[in-house]
């Protein structure tokens, strides 16, 4: 089984607001509301790919009990730990004139030294019968830098397989529990090694250091221009298939799913990264946080060339 562990879950809200201006007022409508953050946008795309997932976290409020039916709607089973306050709000305004989309993203509710212990406690318990746990997303106000570091420690002492998608400090961090896999974009890479790597060599160079850093696999986006993934023994790159784009939401932790899917299921590494680059362009054509069916990305597969890197 495959439990994946979200912090600082999300609804997402999509406006459509045409000719949309700062400072002025803008009349819109909503187009979708889906429930997100990475943990649970992962966990859906691996109920998509067919394998045993359950979902684990924190939630708050209203909009936290939304996310858990949503879950069990998809027949997810969802073992969240409830905390004071409310989930927090994504709000994606796209201007369908200008071809715009702008994200304010709200911090989430506050967690106390209580709530991560509690956590820490069923995680222990879940990674006993877990092959492998997959933490994902930022942090929440009151969770320290060092959090997912700890909590990969106490699944690691089950024997759970850990991969880590975050950035910033708690990936800085969570490299010392020396994780499965990480899969940063090119945004966070640069912000962790503090050096530009916005070119195919420069990534491939940067892969080679994060797994010096701790990751025994890595995963690069750099959205629809190159895929790059690296472990110590091999470094591939994969140009993702040119699809229609109705929403970049989700398409990293759709490659985080294949490639937990491609662990479990004992695929070889470059069959996981092709995998993983596929189901990243379905996600792509996808509107919203939901998972691409599995049909989408097998029909993409085969559009997907992995190349070695000397």
């Amino acid at each position: 089984m495959i439990a994946t562990v979200t912090l600082n879950p999300a609804i997402d809200k999509k406006l459509s607001v045409p000719r949309f201006e700062v400072g002025k007022t803008n009349r819109g409508e909503v187009r979708r509301i889906d429930a997100s953050g990475k943990g649970v946008n992962v966990a859906m795309a691996l109920k998509q790919f067919g394998a045993e997932v359950c979902a684990l976290g924190l939630v708050a409020g209203n909009y936290g009990q939304t996310i858990l039916e949503a879950l069990g709607a998809r027949g997810i089973p969802a073992d969240f730990n409830w905390v004071p306050g409310e989930t927090r709000v994504n709000l994606k305004i796209h201007d369908p004139v200008f071809e715009t989309e702008t994200e304010i993203n709200e911090p989430g509710f506050h967690v106390r030294p209580e709530h991560l212990k509690a956590l820490g406690q069923k995680i222990r318990e879940y990674a006993a019968r877990c092959e492998l746990m997959v933490f994902s997303g930022s942090l929440p106000p009151g969770a320290p830098a060092e959090t997912y570091a700890q909590l990969m420690a106490v699944a690691s002492s089950q024997g759970a397989k850990c991969m880590l998608d975050t950035a910033g400090a708690s990936l800085r961090y969570g490299l010392k529990a020396k994780p499965l896999l990480i899969k940063p974009n090119l945004a966070e890479v640069e912000e962790l090694l503090e050096v530009p790597s916005g070119s195919r060599t420069g990534l491939a160079v940067a892969a080679r250091k994060l797994i010096d850093l701790g990751a025994e696999e890595v995963v690069i986006s750099m959205g629809a221009e190159v895929a790059i993934a690296a472990t110590a023994h091999e470094l591939l790159a994969a140009v993702p298939p040119a699809v229609r784009v109705r929403s970049s939401t989700g398409a990293g932790d759709a490659m985080v799913a294949a490639m937990a899917f491609g662990e479990i299921t004992r695929l070889t590494f470059r069959d996981s990264f092709r995998l993983a680059v596929a189901a990243s362009a379905a996600a792509v054509s996808t509107e919203g946080t939901q998972a691409a069916d599995l049909a989408t990305v097998h029909s993409l597969l085969s559009q997907v060339q992995v190349e070695e890197i000397s």
